[in-house]
């Protein structure tokens, strides 16, 4: 196994690409946001916001809050719910809750 240290002291740029790691939270947030916009392809960013989705309105932001307490056991405050403007947003608050540590 390599340590990161040596991966940047011997890294060729050119071979390399940044891996994005795909966490079971973000897993269970990309199942809960396709449910909630009845979208199979749809693919989870932290850039997926009402802007990025016009599917995203007043109703599916209630669906996704309410989804997300079902599948992960929290609870959001209102003004939780009400800063939830992105999914990266929503991540944020996941974590502050403990989900995915």
């Amino acid at each position: 196994m390599c340590s990161l240290a040596w991966i940047a002291r011997n890294r060729r740029p050119h071979r390399y690409k940044l891996l994005e790691i795909v966490t079971l939270t973000d897993q269970r947030l990309q199942r809960i946001f396709r449910e909630v916009f009845d979208d199979d392809k749809l693919a989870l960013s932290n850039s997926l916001s009402p802007e990025t989705l016009a599917e995203w309105d007043s109703l599916a932001q209630v669906k996704l809050i309410v989804a997300c307490e079902e599948e992960f056991g929290i609870k959001f405050s209102i003004d939780e719910t009400i800063e939830i403007a992105s999914a990266g947003k929503l991540k944020e608050v996941l974590a502050s809750k403990g989900v995915g540590r």
